[in-house]
């Protein structure tokens, strides 16, 4: 049957128009769903990335609530290689690289469980649970949501202050000392990294209780555990374990080190002079192959009761 060119042709243009109106609206119902779904990721309270194996690809706006100075992610990637950047070392937190992977690919490994990571951010510290999800596998793009849980970190961190300081003197307490021993030990033993040990006593502290109170007592352990404070490290541990007796962990330190530091602090306590003159006996050991944390303390407690049999204010090495 013969078919005039006239009609192939408006078939043909028919059909082509057909095709395009229901491209057009396709491409506006996607349009349409994707401004829908970033209206939903926009809303939320989360940090809400797109990555792929190398950098970030899209946010939500809640990140830039957080990363203010940058508008967008082209800007944040001008100066930043990966967000890692912000991520701080602290016990417990996801750092940039973990047991030799990167965290991205540590998060990949572990899509249903939400690790923490503690981030700097100008000035201000958060915490946020992260978790990851892949997206695409074909095109390695998957998304990572972080959880701010900040201030529920800071009360955590309250309950832990306070049930590892000691009330009177404010400086940490046994639990504290016997749980920071514990993982010298096992730093020392996995490492082989030195640390040592100071102990510290009060000479006569009875008599100060029973000649002037316990009030003026206190406040000597008050005064002279802040004076000590002051000339120790930051990486050290300062603790009362006692009544009158103290401990200080010294990491990285050898015991002829740690040797120096006790008479220095000996020296520093006699010269002090406040509240009223006291001296203090000190016991000092270095770890050793085999020390578990009884076996540490004891030699430390044998040193110390050894200064003061040999009559006090003075510093003996075990």
């Amino acid at each position: 049957m013969y078919i005039p060119t006239e009609i192939i042709v408006i078939v043909v243009l028919a059909f082509i128009l057909i095709i395009v109106y229901l491209n057009i609206n396709f491409i506006k119902q996607f349009s349409k769903q994707q401004t829908y779904y970033k209206a939903i990721l926009d809303t939320s309270t989360n940090i809400i990335l797109l990555s792929n194996t190398k950098k970030i690809i899209g946010a939500n706006k809640t990140f830039f609530n957080y990363f203010q100075e940058f508008k967008n992610i082209a800007e944040f990637s001008k100066e930043h290689d990966c967000i890692c950047e912000y991520f701080i070392e602290e016990d417990g937190c996801l750092s940039a690289i973990n047991d030799g992977t990167s965290w991205r690919e540590y998060l990949m490994s572990f899509q249903t469980i939400h690790q923490k990571i503690k981030m700097k951010i100008g000035s201000e510290y958060y915490y946020f649970l992260v978790y990851s999800s892949l997206i695409n596998k074909k095109k390695g793009i998957y998304s990572l949501i972080f959880t701010d849980i900040t201030e529920q970190e800071k009360i955590r961190h309250k309950i832990i202050s306070h049930s590892t300081k000691d009330e009177l003197t404010h400086i940490g307490n046994r639990k504290l000392y016997q749980d920071i021993v514990s993982k010298q030990i096992t730093l020392a033993q996995r490492y082989v990294h030195s640390f040592s040990l100071i102990l510290l006593d009060i000479d006569f502290f009875k008599k100060i209780n029973d000649s002037l109170g316990y009030d003026i007592g206190n406040d000597v352990l008050k005064e002279y555990a802040r004076h000590i404070s002051y000339r120790l490290r930051e990486v050290d541990l300062f603790c009362r374990i006692e009544e009158e007796m103290f401990a200080i962990v010294l990491p990285y330190t050898t015991e002829d080190k740690a040797y120096l530091l006790a008479q220095k602090l000996r020296s520093l306590v006699e010269e002090h002079k406040q509240i009223t003159s006291i001296t203090m006996s000190f016991g000092v050991v270095g770890y050793v192959k085999g020390d578990n944390e009884e076996t540490l303390f004891k030699r430390a407690k044998k040193a110390l009761y050894k200064a003061k049999e040999d009559g006090r204010n003075r510093v003996v090495l075990g």
